[in-house]
């Protein structure tokens, strides 16, 4: 057998002429060395392991319920800005929905890696926007419509939502369904 050449700590270079001089310790720990050295060295990283993955499911999701929700709140800011006799009727379900709209950005954290775009504004406030109506009548009948649409929309979020962020999309729903109920026997 050849010899090879083993540094041996501070004692310096030890020749070594037989695999039984060499200690079990020694293999082991030149191999917890050599061995990831040798696996990463002759092959590249993978194209799924460069590029850190987009957004999840369930953030998409809670995004989306966070653009829904938004736009109740400036639907109820607009109708009070514009008919302030129905402050005292929709100041707790302008308040609900704030809160709403809390506990959904408590529950958004977006990993460092992840590049976010701003949550898109709710749609423009068009003619069929509750605020837009002639009169509070027509203006809360729009509310309600609002509500039972938000209800809807997050009753459409709950499939495949992690159990927690179902729970609050559910709970969330039912608000809004009992808020149309509500405002539409006012």
């Amino acid at each position: 057998m050849a010899s090879l050449r083993l540094w041996a700590g501070h004692g310096g270079y030890r020749t070594v002429t037989s695999w039984r001089a060499v200690s079990r310790r020694r293999v082991l720990t030149a191999s917890a060395i050599v061995l990831p050295l040798a696996a990463t060295a002759s092959c590249g990283v993978p194209e799924a392991l460069r590029k850190p993955p987009g957004l999840s499911a369930s953030v998409r999701t809670l995004r989306a319920s966070i653009t829904a929700e938004q736009a109740l709140v400036d639907d109820y800011q607009a109708v009070i800005r514009r008919y302030p006799q129905l402050s005292g009727r929709l100041d707790s379900f302008l308040s609900q929905h704030q809160q709403h709209l809390a506990q959904l950005h408590g529950r958004l954290v977006v990993p460092p890696h992840v590049t976010m775009t701003p949550i898109p504004s709710p749609p423009a406030q068009g003619p069929a926007s509750p605020s837009a109506a002639g009169s509070t009548d027509a203006a809360v009948a729009r509310l309600v419509k609002a509500e039972q649409n938000a209800a809807a929309a997050q009753l459409g979020r709950l499939d495949g939502a992690p159990a927690s962020l179902a729970q609050l999309l559910a709970s969330i729903a039912a608000s809004e369904a009992t808020h149309a109920v509500a405002l539409g026997q006012g």
